[in-house]
């Protein structure tokens, strides 16, 4: 679900130049969770929401995001589907997994 949200994220901001409110992140991750038939309390998909929202910032103040670059075809496959094909992908990936293992390890900053 991180992951998801981190690329959507990345996508508004690559398209329209601004990031998805919080609200929009934290609906999201209900859709998903319901998508999947999975429940998670509402702490839970804030801070996923805000662990994405932070994610997003930071690949693209690292330079590897461009603003106002509507192409997602390194996101996403023709059937909407993530592309993990694309470097990018895998890049964003495995930035998740990382904040993930810190987080769950109550690792260092």
């Amino acid at each position: 679900m991180l992951r998801i949200l981190t690329l959507s994220g990345i996508f508004a901001f690559r398209t329209t130049g601004a990031w998805l409110p919080p609200d929009h992140l934290v609906e999201s991750t209900r859709i998903w969770l319901r998508r999947r038939d999975h429940h998670a309390d509402w702490r839970l998909r804030v801070e996923l929401s805000r662990m994405a929202a932070d994610l997003a910032r930071q690949l693209v103040k690292a330079g590897d995001i461009v603003r106002r670059q509507p192409d997602a075809s390194w996101f996403f496959t023709r059937d909407m589907q993530i592309n993990f094909a694309s470097p990018r992908v895998i890049v964003v990936y495995a930035r998740c997994v990382a904040t993930l293992s810190r987080d769950i390890s109550g690792g260092a900053a």
